[in-house]
């Protein structure tokens, strides 16, 4: 039986194999929503809602009046704009092109405008469980970054990784961001080497909207996403301001200045140059124990992004990227002993390169709803981090190939997609006299078909077949599932299997931020991480003293059927080996959101994770939760916006649970025997004043001054047995001040 399975497969492939994939460019609907204000000038719409009803798709204006809608058939799309206490417009869109709605008040004589800007929604319409979070959501906090771009996100968790850096990474469904696919416009962003510290090198000022989906993702963007899937959008060519500028300074001596130029160029080419440069020029010590806090850190980047629309059935994308980082940390000042011997102190330095070229090329053809689209990627990223007496160095060249064609049978109910997926990695890294190489291919071909009912019921249903040249041949098939009993209700389900390919040294360095011995095998020893993940969804929209009001419930369960466990539980070692045992992880998320008054936004949320591990191999195992994961975690969030949105003021308290935290010391005297870390709160707000060409911001981060009491162990002696500085499971940093300004010319 599995011979004919596999002989049908390789025929599917086989007949499939000149088709490719969607270019997700060429299926956007964007443009500007506008009103006239008294003096008759266009002034961006927030809040308006816009509309195909081709597909039964739409989206929300972020404060820049701008929209997104991705759509599936070809053109034309009749395109339906509206906001309350306006007269509704529609537009019947021929070609892919902005546009540009000005919407007229309802009633003339006396018109009161009232701002009720949404920065993040959850489509009652869509199959996947999918949250939206747009540009407006992201300027409710300093968002220097991706990884901090989920400050007031209560789906993803932004945790900490060690007392060193300074960076910060996420948490999905309980689980750490390695196992969430992080993709760019669906190309992988984070992915190999970059894992660890890459959230930290996309500037947040560059993001336009960020798509976060639970659970296993389409198979047509790879055989990941085992717990997730966050997408991110940047600005392209067609939907940048002309020229946007943003400089921030906090009170940790951090400056940095982002900006966004965009310009037509003759023959129907449009481009766009986005720059970011951030500079903190002393290491900070606010505990006063002898080591950085904060590192001192330089970091340059910058993309280049090209459009060509000149023809009419096809349309191409292109874009590069380069990053520089360089991080400074350790001891601040060398230790003098008792006999004034100098000791070289623990020093800290890492310096990250990488380069990226990415393109995409769609054709949309005669047929509706047939499209075919080409996608490339091609990165090298080289770091290398000197800590102590020791030496991480890693380099990697990656090329990604990914292409679907796309069609439907008869009607846009039923549609479906097939393609291929070509990924080359080549790994060279070494920790000092550990050495390893790895180069992996691996080709996949894929198939998917969406099914609609009317309006109640949707389906996806997806198969990969995935050959890898040192893990062999994997399946990963995924159902997801929607069913609306009322207008206002959705009912979601899923399943789904995925796979990922570890990178032992560079996704666990900071644990290596101590004096723990490596005992591990080598890449052929180890097997790829495979898991099931199962989901379900529940979403209601009401009326709550008539204002809106949505309550959501999520509830997931991932199951490893092989996991490459990091296992620090004795003090002195850091082993990685394959699973022998059962690892799962349950997160159940209860949040709602709510619209007391005009203006008024409150958002709730309550989560629970339970994260369990097996330790231990050759029969002597043990099952505990797993390290650095708060058994649950709370948030609330207050947002007022003024009339017209002139000015708006957020305020975000977290709670943070209890997470277990390994044992630590090597003798009697120094022996701390694992606990759990006490709860906390983080507490964050912002001002913000708009006048007519800029935005003016101040903020404050952790304002209770939470910190983590004596996080390095043996700072006194950094090079003996005891010291650690990886077990954190709270912040290091203290109360931070910030403040900016964001200017915007159309004009």
């Amino acid at each position: 039986m599995r011979k004919n399975l596999s002989l049908l497969l390789c025929f599917i492939v086989g007949v499939n194999s000149i088709y490719a994939q969607v270019n997700h460019a060429e299926h956007e609907i964007t443009g500007y929503v506008y009103e006239r204000d008294a003096k008759g000038k266009l002034q961006p719409l927030p809040g308006a809602h816009v509309f195909c009803p081709k597909e039964q798709k739409g989206s929300v204006t972020d404060i820049r009046g701008a929209f997104n809608v991705h759509v599936h058939n070809s053109f034309p799309h009749p395109v339906i704009a509206s906001f309350v206490g306006y007269e509704s417009d529609t537009i019947t869109l021929k070609k892919a092109k902005p546009l540009q709605f000005i919407l007229e008040p309802s009633v003339l004589d006396e018109v009161e405008l009232i701002d009720r800007q949404k920065s993040s929604a959850k489509s009652l319409l869509q199959t996947t469980n999918l949250e939206w979070i747009s540009g407006a959501e992201l300027q409710k906090a300093a968002c220097c970054n991706l990884s901090e771009s989920f400050e007031t996100n209560p789906s993803v968790d932004v945790s900490f990784t060690d007392a060193i850096t300074g960076a910060k990474q996420i948490q999905m469904l309980g689980l750490d961001g390695v196992y969430t696919q992080i993709l760019s416009e669906n190309m992988p962003l984070l992915r190999g080497l970059s894992a660890s510290y890459g959230l930290n090198y996309l500037p947040g000022s560059w993001i336009e909207s960020i798509q976060v989906a639970k659970g296993t993702g389409s198979v047509v963007n790879g055989f990941e996403s085992l717990s997730g899937q966050i997408n991110v959008e940047l600005y392209k060519p067609s939907t940048a301001d002309k020229l946007f500028w943003n400089t921030y300074v906090n009170s940790s001596g951090m400056i940095e200045n982002n900006f966004i130029i965009s310009t037509p160029v003759k023959n129907d080419w449009k481009t766009a140059l986005l720059g970011h440069y951030s500079y903190q020029g002393q290491s900070i010590d606010q505990n006063d124990d002898g080591f950085a806090d904060d590192p001192e850190m330089t970091r340059l980047t910058l993309l280049n992004r090209w459009e060509y629309t000149g023809f009419k059935n096809r349309r191409i994308a292109f874009g590069v990227r380069y990053l520089n980082e360089n991080r400074i940390s350790g001891q601040l000042s060398p230790v003098v002993s008792e006999g004034d011997e100098f000791i070289t102190p623990y020093e800290v330095i890492m310096d990250t390169e990488q380069a990226e070229f990415h393109s995409k090329t769609g054709f949309i053809f005669d047929k509706p709803g047939t499209s075919l689209g080409i996608l490339t990627s091609l990165r090298y990223h080289n770091q290398e981090t000197v800590f102590g007496n020791s030496l991480y160095s890693g380099m990697q060249h990656s090329l990604y190939l990914n292409s679907i064609f796309q069609s439907n049978f008869g009607d846009d109910s039923k549609t479906y997609k097939l393609g291929l997926s070509y990924y080359a990695d080549n790994y060279k890294e070494s920790l000092d006299n550990i050495k390893l190489i790895r180069n992996d291919q691996t080709l996949g071909a894929f198939g998917e078909l969406s099914y609609k009912s009317g309006e109640r019921f949707s389906s996806i249903l997806g198969i990969r077949a995935d050959h890898s040249k040192l893990w062999g041949m994997w399946y990963s098939p995924r159902l997801h599932l929607r069913f609306n009993p009322i207008e206002t209700m959705v009912l979601r389900g899923s399943v789904g299997k995925a796979h990922r390919q570890a990178n032992i040294l560079a996704e666990n360095i900071s644990y290596f931020f101590s004096s723990r011995t490596l005992e591990m095998g080598t890449y052929e020893n180890l097997d790829a991480e495979i898991a099931w993940n199962y989901g379900f969804n529940f979403t209601y929209n009401f009326s709550l003293l008539n204002k809106e009001t949505t309550f959501n419930f999520d509830l997931y369960q991932t199951d490893f059927q092989n996991q490459v466990v990091v296992d620090v539980e004795q003090s002195e070692k850091i082993k990685i080996y394959n699973l022998d045992g059962e690892s799962y992880s349950t997160s159940l998320q209860i949040d709602a959101t709510i619209e007391p008054a005009e203006g008024w936004e409150l958002k709730i949320a309550q989560k629970w994770n339970e994260t369990k591990t097996t330790y231990g191999a050759e029969g002597n195992n043990t099952v505990s939760y797993m390290p650095f994961v708060s058994k649950y975690r709370s948030l609330a969030q207050v947002s007022y916006s003024a009339w017209q949105n002139k000015w708006d003021v957020n305020v975000t308290l977290q709670n943070i649970g209890p997470s277990r935290v390994p044992t630590q010391g090597t003798t009697e005297e120094t022996l701390v025997e694992g606990f759990w870390s006490p709860n906390f709160n983080l507490l964050s707000g912002q001002f913000t004043r708009r006048f007519k060409k800029f935005d003016w911001y101040i903020g404050v981060e952790n304002a209770l001054n939470f910190r983590q009491k004596n996080p390095i162990r043996s700072i006194e002696s950094p090079f003996s047995d005891d010291f650690d500085a990886a077990m954190i499971w709270g912040p290091v940093m203290g109360r931070r001040v910030y403040s900016g300004i964001r200017m915007t010319f159309n004009d």
